[in-house]
């Protein structure tokens, strides 16, 4: 029998091991970064029209791709088809936030131009029901204004909102039936506290 073989390995012999490991495994995603690299960043490009943003979609698909178990060895058809899965899915994200990013800016230049316009002297039941107007939720709202302060279509306010036409005609269905409660409401008020 040989007496080496039956020592205990020393530590630093795992720790060897683990690096060897490593270094194949980061091989291997080298290889599928060579090999996927340029197809990748041209499809997200095309996907996105912002080459920053495909970078982006990219970058994280490789990050995806290094935590993925088992490691990759090669670059063969399977992780050609998952990354390209992979960078779809980001860009979809990329370009959902866009929107609501989008979505948001629109609702707040909305929000300000509102509170910017001087008092022109608006009739007492104009006053009366843009007083009314918080009690919408922030679509309904922003749909209204657009409406009927802007004099948009409801196709220009659903390409607005990110929202289908039908979807406009719905909000503002809802937001005049609120707004017509509001404003008997409010009459009511007035009328008994004279």
């Amino acid at each position: 029998m040989n007496c080496v073989s039956a020592l205990p390995r020393p530590a630093n012999s795992f720790m060897m091991d683990a690096v060897k490991e490593k270094t194949r495994e980061s091989n291997g995603v080298s290889r599928v970064m060579a090999a996927f690299s340029a197809p990748l960043l041209r499809y997200a490009a095309r996907l996105l029209n912002n080459a920053t943003l495909a970078q982006d979609a990219v970058q994280n698909a490789w990050v995806k791709l290094a935590r993925r178990e088992p490691p990759v060895q090669e670059p063969d058809d399977e992780v050609r088809n998952w990354l390209f899965r992979v960078v779809h899915n980001e860009a979809v994200d990329i370009v959902r936030a866009e929107e609501r990013r989008s979505r948001l800016h629109a609702a707040y230049a909305a929000e300000q131009e509102t509170a910017a316009l001087p008092d022109t002297g608006t009739d007492e039941r104009e006053a009366l029901v843009l007083s009314c107007l918080p009690a919408l939720p922030p679509l309904q709202r922003q749909v209204v204004l657009l409406r009927l302060q802007q004099g948009m279509s409801y196709n220009d306010i659903a390409a607005i909102i990110g929202e289908t036409p039908g979807y406009v005609g719905n909000l503002l269905h809802h937001a005049i039936k609120t707004l017509a409660a509001e404003v008997k409401r409010h009459e009511g008020e007035h009328h008994v506290s004279l």
